[in-house]
């Protein structure tokens, strides 16, 4: 399937570049800024897109042996993420059932059992309580009703999504909105963690996310950098329920021209980027795959940013291979952070003087209007208060 879609999508780019055309929507439409500055919209959004609906946390390579855990806090809710002894993954509440006191902190390999570092109540790695310090001093507490708040979670096509509130069982597949296939084509399990980093910025997060969903600015704002080796202004859009894909071409991609298609290796002529409902960016590359995970802030010009590198090959004793994947690594770091957050930090400025009434998404750049519906229609507000055709 990856092959054959691979060559597909190489099709549809080479059409664009001959023709001098870009996938499109039918009309420019215009964003008010209130979309991104309004508290009470924000507060929604905190609430709908990061607390209740489903949040992908981490690659199952990130948690590939049993006892292997990593904590996560950018929703507000303190988070455990662990695999246990049977090979499953489970979240919890990161907080003790005596006291609610932090159970783990950052990545690493528990033991045979999580301690809480209070009192020391102690867990197995199933959450169920297995001991309580001095427990005849407490008095009676039934083990069964005190094991560690469970939270949902799906791990699927090497993607973990934890549901910060309890509820019903998330479905993943129904999240990738008929993209399942082409993830699990990539058998992101097999991926191997090389380096992560953070980046605070005083941008609105949704303005932070806009500068991955479209390569209009690639030669104006990245002359020296992405537009070396890409095409600007020139990309395939694909739609998948609230989820899309964009595929940006290479200058390289010429080579294939008159070769036989079967002698493609389509996916190193491209950069295939793809933006999972409401906050990840996935960009799929063939040595590689990076992971940028963008959280709201305290304030509605405030944003985290989670950027994380994997390897399709182990670098833990290969030297070489291992400084090749950190130097691209601080590549990318460094054009995310000086060259496309330094200009969205530049329009938070200009939206905070409160001079700006909207922003203008051209026809060329669909998915940035196709990504603002999904956000307004997520939290129960009509689109069209905010995004209208010009």
């Amino acid at each position: 399937m990856q092959r054959d879609a691979l060559n597909d999508l190489a099709r549809r780019m080479l059409h664009r570049i001959e023709t001098g055309t870009t996938d499109s929507e039918e009309r420019p439409h215009r964003l008010d800024v209130a979309a991104y500055m309004d508290p009470e919209a924000f507060a929604e959004e905190r609430r709908v897109l990061f607390r209740e609906h489903p949040q992908i946390v981490c690659f199952s390579a990130e948690i590939r042996e049993p006892g292997d855990y990593l904590t996560h806090d950018d929703t507000g809710v303190p988070i455990l993420v662990l695999r246990g002894r049977d090979g499953v993954a489970r979240a919890f509440l990161n907080a003790c059932r005596h006291r609610g006191a932090r159970l783990l902190s950052g990545r690493g390999q528990v033991g045979r059992r999580i301690t809480c570092p209070y009192h020391a109540w102690s867990y197995e790695l199933s959450g169920s309580l297995a001991s309580i310090t001095a427990e005849a001093t407490v008095g009676a507490v039934d083990h069964a009703a005190h094991g560690l708040r469970e939270l949902p979670l799906a791990e699927r096509h090497g993607l973990v999504w934890v549901r910060p509130t309890q509820g019903p069982a998330i479905d993943a597949d129904a999240l990738l909105g008929g993209m399942a296939p082409w993830v699990a084509s990539f058998e992101l399990e097999k991926l191997h963690p090389v380096a992560r980093r953070d980046l605070a910025m005083r941008t609105n997060w949704k303005l932070a996310l806009d500068t991955f969903c479209e390569g209009y600015h690639f030669a104006p704002l990245h002359p020296r950098t992405i537009a070396v080796t890409s095409h600007s202004n020139v990309m395939t859009w694909d739609r998948f329920g609230r989820n899309h894909r964009l595929g940006f071409p290479s200058k390289s991609i010429a080579e294939l021209r008159g070769r036989p298609e079967d002698e493609w290796d389509a996916h190193v002529h491209m950069a295939l980027v793809h933006f999972l409902f409401p906050n990840v960016i996935l960009f799929l590359a063939p040595g590689v795959a990076y992971l940028f995970q963008l959280y709201p802030g305290e304030s509605v010009d405030r944003h985290l940013t989670r950027y994380n590198l994997f390897s399709r090959r182990p670098v833990e004793n290969d030297e070489t291979h291992r400084k090749v994947m950190e130097e691209h690594f601080e590549f990318i770091f460094s054009v995310v952070e000086h060259e496309d957050y330094r200009v969205s930090a530049s329009v938070q400025r200009s939206f905070s003087s409160g001079l700006c009434e909207y922003t203008i998404f051209g026809k060329n750049e669909p998915s940035l209007v196709h990504m603002h519906r999904a956000f307004r229609e997520a939290i129960g507000r009509d689109p069209t208060e905010v995004l209208r055709p010009l």
